[in-house]
């Protein structure tokens, strides 16, 4: 709870959620958030320094990945003395670990569109645009315009033949 609301108080315009509504959450409210899908924290001398959550998406379309879903990477933060330090690196690695564990095609995440240091922090990252755009409506807060971004999970890629 306590790094949720580091984030959403140091970057307001970056997430769907707003200060104000995750406030008014109930312990209750909190713990099944939590326990509704995977979360990882990075630690630095015994401090949480940042936080990402893995979403699961929908069962993936088209014959050749049916039944295998994807994740959406969500809730990405990492606070002001930890940047550049490799932690965004590191929550990343988390989701796409756990994204390769579960079997799943690729993971996706929305980025608000004037954020070019996210953009190309997710672009560094491996992740491309895949054209789709949407306007997160916010209560309480301006909607959030976003683009999606996407990015194949390792063991989801066609394995080569050596020539």
């Amino acid at each position: 709870r306590r790094v949720r609301l580091a984030a959403l108080a140091d970057a307001p315009d970056a997430f769907a959620s707003t200060l104000s509504r995750e406030l008014g959450r109930g312990e209750p409210q909190w713990r099944s958030r939590i326990g509704a899908w995977p979360w990882f924290l990075a630690w630095r001398s015994g401090v949480p320094d940042g936080l990402v959550a893995a979403v699961p998406d929908q069962p993936a379309s088209g014959p050749a990945r049916a039944g295998r879903r994807g994740w959406h990477l969500v809730s990405m933060w990492v606070s002001p003395q930890a940047r550049g330090m490799g932690v965004g690196d590191l929550l990343v690695g988390a989701v796409m670990d756990h994204a390769e564990l579960a079997g799943a095609p690729r993971v996706t995440l929305w980025v608000a569109l004037g954020n070019a240091r996210a953009r190309a922090f997710y672009q560094r990252m491996g992740f491309i645009p895949t054209g789709r755009r949407q306007v997160y409506p916010r209560d309480g807060a301006a909607a959030l315009e976003e683009e999606e971004l996407a990015r194949p999970v390792r063991s989801a890629a066609p394995p080569t033949v050596p020539r």
